[in-house]
């Protein structure tokens, strides 16, 4: 378009088109039933852009450069002497912990992880990251839960359990799991929008391999539970459709009480 192209409006998202249009850039015309757009003023265009969007890089040189493979911010500084010219995620990875030590590897490197308490262990490159398949993982849902897992070892009668956090990047966790043989436990909040991180997130990619935890005294926990939570979760989550039947009598009992538990009240 820079180059005096005319774009299909179809082809051009509907809030850069607004954003132009509202600076006096972007033009419409009518062609029969379709509209296209055409810019205005090239160079004024290209200032903007420059200004809004590229640190005052050239345009092509930002281009090429997110359209890059691996790019990182070491790069943009060299390339084009910004290092927020392009929004990256530059904190990949998860947490983990453990009480009991484990023997892991980092690519070829092995070790063996033992947080002492009060500390976990940040995994940077969990595509590098393996333990045995004999660990059975425990995704814990929330951050104080995940905190104080030693409080809540007991309830995994599992030898060797490795205890993941979904925070702060619940993508990398679910790539992670999806390249290793391991069972996988949810431990999360025993409400509907919990079950449905649980099915969307986990459930759907891993299936059968992964379960959701539910303690045996869940009964007694729903009757004394969060009715107004309840309440706000219904109109939502009312009609979920639960994939994992293993969950139905959860689901079941949450109606039946119309409460739910939060995971906090295991710490």
């Amino acid at each position: 378009m820079l180059d005096g192209e005319a774009l299909a409006s179809s082809a051009l998202p509907q809030w850069m088109a607004d954003e132009l249009k509202q600076e006096g850039l972007l033009g419409v015309t009518a062609n029969g039933s379709r509209k296209v757009y055409r810019i205005i003023d090239a160079d004024a265009c290209m200032r903007y852009v420059k200004s809004r969007y590229t640190g005052g890089a050239d345009v092509a040189q930002w281009i090429a450069l997110a359209e890059r493979d691996g790019v990182d911010r070491g790069m943009l500084v060299r390339g084009v002497g910004d290092s927020k010219a392009i929004r990256l995620r530059t904190f990949h990875g998860f947490l983990v912990n453990c009480c009991e030590p484990i023997e892991a590897t980092m690519g070829e490197c092995g070790f063996a992880l033992s947080p002492v308490e009060g500390t976990a262990v940040f995994i940077q490159c969990p595509e590098k990251f393996r333990v045995p398949a004999d660990v059975v993982i425990v995704g814990v849902e929330n951050g104080e839960n995940f905190s104080h897992i030693r409080r809540q070892r007991h309830l995994f009668a599992a030898d060797k359990v490795l205890f993941v956090s979904r925070y702060p990047q619940s993508a990398d966790l679910r790539d992670w799991l999806m390249g290793i043989p391991n069972p996988y436990i949810h431990f999360g909040d025993f409400d509907l929008a919990g079950i449905q991180i649980y099915l969307s997130e986990f459930y759907s990619r891993l299936g059968d391999r992964a379960s959701f935890f539910i303690p045996d005294d869940i009964e007694e926990r729903l009757r004394n539970g969060n009715s107004a939570l309840y309440d706000r979760q219904y109109a939502r989550y009312k009609d979920m459709v639960v994939a994992d039947c293993r969950l139905l009598p959860l689901v079941q009992k949450i109606h039946l009480h119309r409460k739910v538990y939060e995971q906090e009240g295991f710490c």
